[in-house]
């Protein structure tokens, strides 16, 4: 697994929600080096095979590092089917429920609460957003995942 980064930020205090950590998938070796990649850098860029964990894992890194508090945290994924699964596995991991800190956006289906932390979505939603707010002032963080696909 490979973190890149670029530029500085500075972390905010955690979410009062669950952050635990899969020990057997690989991501969760590279914690600690992707946490202070988060502290000190607006971009950072994951690399790592299927199965890694990063779908699931990252969102939750990011709020452990203190994302989310000037904004969503936003995490596309290539297809409606895996925006909506994926939300309802991280809510779950997270000890909350879809709509709860956890939401997801796909054509036709919006389940962001107010208190949403985390919102997945499709591509095409963040692109949709992009059309009204060139600088998607409602995100904290972004995160692109699947960016090879389509």
């Amino acid at each position: 697994m490979e973190v890149r980064t670029r530029a500085s930020r500075t972390p905010t205090p955690a979410l009062p929600i669950r952050l635990d950590y899969d020990p057997a998938l690989p991501i969760s070796a590279h914690r600690r080096e992707i946490l202070a990649a988060l502290a000190g850098d607006p971009v950072i860029i994951v690399c790592g095979a299927t199965g890694s964990g990063k779908s699931t894992q990252l969102p939750k890194l990011c709020l452990e590092a203190g994302r989310a508090s000037a904004g969503l945290i936003g995490h596309t994924q290539p297809r409606r089917i895996a925006a909506r699964a994926l939300a309802t596995r991280l809510a779950e991991e997270l000890g909350t429920t879809v709509g709860g800190a956890v939401g997801y956006q796909v054509r036709f289906t919006d389940r962001t609460g107010p208190g949403a932390r985390v919102k997945l979505m499709t591509d095409g939603i963040l692109l949709k957003e992009l059309e009204s707010d060139r600088e998607l002032r409602r995100y904290d963080t972004l995160i692109i995942d699947e960016a090879h696909e389509r």
